[in-house]
């Protein structure tokens, strides 16, 4: 921006010396309406697309208009003008061809008013055709580097979604496992239990106490296999750290930038507020990908009153909508885990776009 102020300044000074002194009013108007709409211009977000472009539209009218009477001078503004939208791919192509047209007639209309030499014509109009070519150029560039960011969005969907089939077929095994281990241990308890009381029953005590003894031997060893399958199927008790560390280093992997700051790890959460903060963290990097790429996220982690806050911050704007790729919860789904794990969220659309997560730790026993 601040480098089309100075062109806009610099060029403008050389604008007022050649249209105050050689071109006709009404085109001298043109012009610096021109170089007042590019300076609005310079001030519009890039994602106010429409805007942009109605701008852009206007200042290739008064540009082209003013371009051949001011020695190419005042024809800046129309470069910049099909530069913008020749290289926006949110724009469509017809409105691109319109404004070369377009830009075209008016630089023959500007003639008309005003003749000028035919050589200064035919540069205005192969500027015009060079700015367009390369302002496509940059179109595809930009649409390579979307496809780009979407092969690598899916690519990491793919691999959590693997990674989420591979531990519900883990789980599977381990279900079966503690089935067969509870079959096989309350069987075995059932048919010792039904020979003891047939023992009991005959007065042969002896054998009944062995038979109990055989029975307590099955339920501890029934018991221990039943604790580790049980202890398998619990989340990972890994801390928050390394997990937001790990999110945030796939993050840089496919092109994003975050920051993370501070100490996750002073307290402990449940195991539901670990996974409301692994989900939300995956998510909030995913949509900055998504909706502000090369905005730089951070991730604020503190621990106060026994609350965990994690605070994260994308300049610029983020989305509100409801889902996203490879997640399929969006900030409604967040606020719910959040909600489940004893937490609250607040959302602050800003700028900057600030999510805001306070879980609550577990006691210390």
């Amino acid at each position: 921006m601040a480098l089309n102020l100075v062109g806009i300044v610099l060029v403008g000074i050389n604008l007022a010396q050649r249209s105050l002194r050689d071109a006709p009013a009404g085109l001298a108007v043109a012009a610096w309406a021109a170089w007042l709409l590019w300076a609005v211009a310079t001030l519009v977000p890039d994602s106010r697309v429409r805007v942009r472009t109605v701008l852009c539209l206007a200042m290739i009218a008064g540009g082209s208009l003013a371009g051949a009477t001011t020695d190419v001078v005042g024809f800046v503004p129309a470069v910049v003008g099909i530069l913008v939208i020749a290289g926006t791919p949110a724009v469509p192509l017809r409105v691109l061809a319109a404004a070369i047209v377009g830009s075209a007639l008016l630089i023959g209309v500007g003639v008309l008013i005003d003749p000028a030499p035919r050589g200064v014509v035919l540069s205005v109009l192969a500027l015009l055709l060079f700015c367009a070519f390369g302002g496509l150029n940059r179109r595809q560039a930009r649409l390579a580097e979307a496809q780009s960011r979407a092969l690598l969005e899916e690519r990491v969907a793919v691999e959590q979604e693997r990674a989420e089939v591979a531990g519900l077929t883990e789980r599977s095994r381990i279900a079966r496992d503690l089935h067969d281990v509870l079959a096989h241990s309350l069987g075995g308890l059932v048919i010792q239990l039904e020979a003891v009381d047939a023992l009991l029953e005959s007065g042969r005590a002896g054998e009944a106490r062995d038979r109990v003894q055989a029975a307590r031997k099955l339920a501890v060893s029934g018991l221990a296999e039943a604790k580790q399958a049980v202890t398998a199927l619990r989340e990972p008790d890994e801390p928050i750290s390394r997990v937001v560390a790990g999110l945030a280093a796939t993050h840089r992997s496919i092109g994003g930038q975050v920051a993370v700051r501070g100490d996750a790890d002073r307290g402990t959460l449940s195991a539901a507020g670990r996974v409301a903060v692994r989900r939300a963290v995956q998510e909030i990097l995913t949509n900055a990908r998504r909706h502000a790429p090369g905005a730089a996220t951070t991730l604020d982690l503190d621990w106060d009153d026994r609350m965990l806050t994690v605070t994260a911050s994308t300049p610029g704007g983020a989305t509100k909508s409801p889902s996203s790729p490879g997640g399929g919860h969006g900030l409604a789904g967040m606020r719910e885990r959040v909600r489940e794990a004893g937490g609250t969220m607040t959302v602050r659309s800003g700028p900057p776009f600030e999510v805001v997560l306070r879980l609550p730790g577990e006691q210390a026993a």
